[in-house]
């Protein structure tokens, strides 16, 4: 226990500065604070800061100690947190990573429900198509595209992720369209994820599976919102979620190119780890579970789209 209180000790000084703001944190006196940390100097044998009368600094070795501890330490402290927390009000800082298109469509226009009924839940919501490590990053929880590969995690289904491509009706009225792959090297409007080196391809049906064609064309761009925006002006041709898409697509300022080539089997799933959660994160995965499920627009497929498109006077282009 000794070793414990050095250790948090010696955490709370390095993040402070100085022994008198850990001792704040700490809610207790600077001279248990000091005494702590000489104590576990004197266990380790080494000096873990570099004292003056004005200055308090790490040593190497008080540095690579921070390293080592200082996750375990929000890991032990995450763990009393959630003890509390799973018996009481949930209350407290939920860090979500997810994709945009979700947020967008169905996260953000739900918050104001979910506050009302959890107050004192706070949401830290980081919006990246990239597959972010969730313990890395330290999310709590993940909305991705497909199951994670990991036996640590629980991925719950929230709907089929559709992803069309789409046009504006000025660019359709120029003439008819050429192949796919043609299109895509001509006209494609392409996703790039930062930190690729390469647009992402196109995902099309076909009898057997999936197509996959290159993107070459005017426009690359890591947010979808900007290529829905450069369709709607007319530049070309992008594929986005159909969530993004869905309110131009009512409006006619977009129009669906190939419904019937849309790929199929892509899903939205929530992700957190295998493990009893606080009460925090459980009201959040309770109210966005709930929330989806019975959303309207998760029904909405292209090819329901072409068949009764919903305020629009065209549903599709021609093939």
């Amino acid at each position: 226990m000794e070793s414990l209180r050095g250790m948090v000790s010696f955490v709370q000084t390095a993040r402070s500065g100085s022994f008198v703001k850990a001792a704040e944190v700490l809610g207790v006196s600077s001279v248990a604070v000091s005494r702590n940390v000489s104590r576990l100097e004197a266990q380790l044998k080494v000096r873990l800061f570099a004292r003056s009368t004005r200055h308090l600094s790490l040593t190497a070795e008080g540095a690579a100690l921070l390293a080592r501890c200082e996750v375990p330490l929000e890991q032990l402290d995450a763990a009393f947190r959630g003890s509390r927390d799973a018996a009481g009000e949930a209350e407290g800082v939920v860090r979500i990573t997810a994709v945009s298109p979700f947020v967008r469509a169905y996260l953000a226009p739900s918050l104001a429900d979910f506050h009302a009924q959890h107050p004192k839940v706070e949401l830290d919501i980081e919006c990246s198509e990239q597959a972010t490590d969730l313990v890395a990053g330290r999310f709590d929880v993940g909305i991705r595209v497909g199951p994670m590969q990991d036996a640590a995690f629980v991925a719950r289904p929230l709907g089929p992720l559709q992803l069309v491509l789409c046009a504006a009706p000025v660019f359709l009225a120029r003439g008819p369209l050429p192949a796919a792959a043609e299109l895509a090297q001509q006209h494609g409007l392409g996703f790039k994820r930062i930190g690729d080196s390469q647009t992402a391809p196109w995902r099309l049906q076909t009898g057997t599976g999936h197509e996959l064609l290159p993107v070459a064309g005017p426009l690359r761009c890591n947010d979808f919102m900007t290529l829905i925006a450069a369709c709607v002006a007319g530049l070309g041709v992008a594929q986005v979620p159909m969530v993004s898409a869905l309110p131009l697509l009512r409006t006619g300022a977009l129009q669906m190119v190939w419904p019937e080539r849309a790929p199929q089997g892509l899903h939205l799933f929530l992700h957190y780890p295998d493990r009893q959660l606080p009460a925090r994160v459980r009201v959040l995965v309770d109210f966005v579970l709930q929330a989806n499920q019975a959303h309207p627009d998760l029904a909405v497929t292209p090819m329901k789209w072409r068949l009764n498109p919903a305020g629009s006077s065209s549903g599709s282009a021609a093939a």
